[in-house]
């Protein structure tokens, strides 16, 4: 016996709310997949496989910190990242010789104080730094946010890697590449 109502088909609701449960769960994965968030990146060059990542701003500094394989001395460069890319501000060495640099491009300032050769006012932009990570004596460190990360915990020593500014979405932080 019927009521008076008319039966509503459930099939049609029942694909109707499904295929907006996939709709909203594409549009959370899309939104997830967008890069925003700016970080400074260390991958290995060869694999492309992300070695070492920290979120950044914009004017984020850090440095780099190594000895020379001839003088033996400490080099130290320091850097900026400012739209994405990386700009080498001053360095600074304790012995003047092969490798160092031997011309100041306009501004910039050679000082010589406490025993040691100061670069300072540079604006030399880098898309990205790429460096083998020394095997004896260059110890390379990462300076940054006031640590000092030996760059042979991140990759093996003799590793080509690349630093470079990129922002990273949330499934790539939690995906770790």
């Amino acid at each position: 016996m019927l009521s008076g109502k008319t039966a509503i088909p459930q099939k049609g609701r029942t694909a109707f709310r499904l295929f907006s449960l996939l709709i909203l769960l594409a549009a959370i994965v899309g939104f997830c997949a967008i890069p925003l968030f700016p970080s400074l990146v260390i991958r290995d060059t060869l694999s492309h496989r992300l070695m070492w990542s920290s979120r950044i701003d914009d004017h984020t500094t850090f440095g780099i910190r190594w000895t020379h394989s001839i003088h033996r001395s400490l080099v130290e460069e320091h850097y900026r990242i400012q739209g994405g890319q990386i700009i080498l501000t001053d360095m600074s060495f304790h012995d003047y010789g092969i490798g160092m640099e031997n011309e100041l491009a306009p501004g910039e300032e050679l000082v010589i104080s406490d025993g040691a050769f100061h670069v300072l006012h540079m604006n030399r932009v880098f898309p990205a730094l790429h460096l083998y990570i020394g095997q004896v004596r260059a110890n390379h460190t990462l300076l940054f946010s006031g640590k000092e990360i030996p760059l042979g915990t991140i990759d093996k020593p003799g590793a080509a890697i690349t630093i470079q500014a990129e922002k990273r979405s949330i499934l790539s932080e939690i995906g770790g590449y």
